[in-house]
């Protein structure tokens, strides 16, 4: 008993903590104005801008103290890397409560690099490139981290199709904006694959407390439920993504009126084009 909650007892303390701040932000949220880094950010049904305003809110002085540490913003994004990897290794080791929160606070440093560097004005797109690389490092090396503790099991699988669905995420969108489509859409966003791995593993040692006496001890359901819906997620955004592009090119290079078949996916995606489609094959097929 006093070995789990060795473990245990600091990630029930900072659950707490950050419960009474959310809490305080909840019934004093319209005293803050949204800042304008909130807004511009996507959000979708699975991470509002709700608990985006109150991760900025609760951060704010993190920022500061690092304005007054004189730290430039290519650090901050590299010490945000750093605690990626410390986060990896922690997920090795399968102490999923620390690595779920050494991942968010890491996470963190992505709003703290953008934030210091406009607080002092030190915006750069060389910085804005540096801080979107690094990012793709720090989730790869974190995946590597669950690779290395699923090794031997069927969850290894769920984890290489996470890590491929969430660079496919970035690729996407990147290469769409390479041939002059945006398309920022998608269910399974960084944000969202961070918020959603983070909480499963912070809350796992809690859920491995009240399951230690059942057939499911020593198995974390929250992290590989986690993964799951990252791994389909993600893929699915992917995909979705790449259609859209292609529909969007598609549409701007016309060809010769026939529909391909991205054009075609699209269409069936809207209630709007469902009708048209069955119109046409009921006028095709002479149906009532």
């Amino acid at each position: 008993m006093g070995s789990i909650w060795i473990t245990l007892g600091p990630i029930v303390i900072i659950n707490g903590v950050l419960l009474v701040y959310l809490l305080i932000f909840l019934y004093t949220r319209e005293k803050w104005p949204v800042p304008d880094e909130v807004k511009s950010r996507h959000n979708s049904r699975f991470l509002n801008s709700f608990f985006k305003e109150w991760w900025y809110w609760i951060n704010t002085p993190i920022a500061r103290l690092l304005i007054g540490l004189r730290l430039s913003p290519n650090i901050i994004t590299f010490i945000g890397f750093a605690l990626a990897c410390v986060s990896a290794y922690l997920f090795k080791e399968g102490a999923f409560g620390y690595a779920g929160w050494t991942m968010i606070f890491g996470a963190t440093f992505d709003m703290f690099d953008g934030k210091v560097a406009r607080m002092t004005g030190q915006v750069s797109r060389s910085g804005a490139y540096y801080d979107s690389v690094m990012d793709r490092f720090g989730e790869g090396v974190i995946m590597l981290g669950l690779a290395a503790y699923f090794g031997y099991s069927w969850v290894l699988y769920i984890v290489v199709a996470g890590l491929i669905g969430s660079m496919l995420v970035s690729y996407t969108r990147a290469r769409g904006e390479g041939v002059g489509v945006v398309c920022k859409k998608g269910w399974m966003q960084r944000p969202e694959r961070i918020a959603y791995l983070g909480v499963a593993s912070v809350f796992q040692p809690m859920a491995d407390y009240f399951l230690r006496n059942t057939a499911l001890a020593f198995t974390p359901l929250l992290v590989i439920g986690a993964l799951l819906l990252i791994a389909v997620l993600t893929n699915i955004t992917a995909i979705y993504r790449m259609v859209y592009i292609m529909n969007e090119l598609d549409n701007e290079d016309k060809n010769g009126g026939v529909e391909s078949i991205p054009q075609v996916l699209m269409k069936l995606s809207t209630q709007e084009g469902r009708l048209d489609w069955f119109e046409k094959m009921r006028q095709r097929h002479h149906l009532k």
